[in-house]
């Protein structure tokens, strides 16, 4: 009778031990999926910040590449204007210039 009361106890722990093993296993397998879990949706939401990130970026450097274009057009543009402004002025004078010389040229022949 102790042998099989011996042989029941071990039985009855080593079939408590095998279930304490089992929800253990059973619980760090879940700990496991959450973790995986939240890891893939931390990752999907870098990788979304990234892009946005991208984007953002690509969208204020076209922004600036076309702000410069316009500024270097109008600076073009503004300089031309001045160009033919000057040359204008030039051409005014000389022909002032002339109109004197060829005016005092013919006073002095008379």
């Amino acid at each position: 009778r102790t042998v099989e009361a011996a042989t029941a106890d071990r039985e009855r722990i080593v079939e408590a031990a095998t279930a304490e093993r089992e929800r253990i296993v059973e619980a760090a397998t879940a700990e496991r999926e959450r973790t995986v879990e939240a890891a893939t949706i931390e990752r999907e939401h870098t990788q979304t910040l990234l892009a946005s990130t991208v984007e953002a970026a690509t969208a204020e450097r076209e922004r600036v590449v076309e702000a410069t274009t316009v500024e270097r057009e109008r600076t073009v543009e503004a300089a031309t204007a001045d160009r033919e402004r000057i040359v204008e002025a030039a051409t005014a004078e000389r022909e002032r210039i002339v109109e004197a010389a060829t005016a005092e040229r013919e006073r002095t022949v008379e």
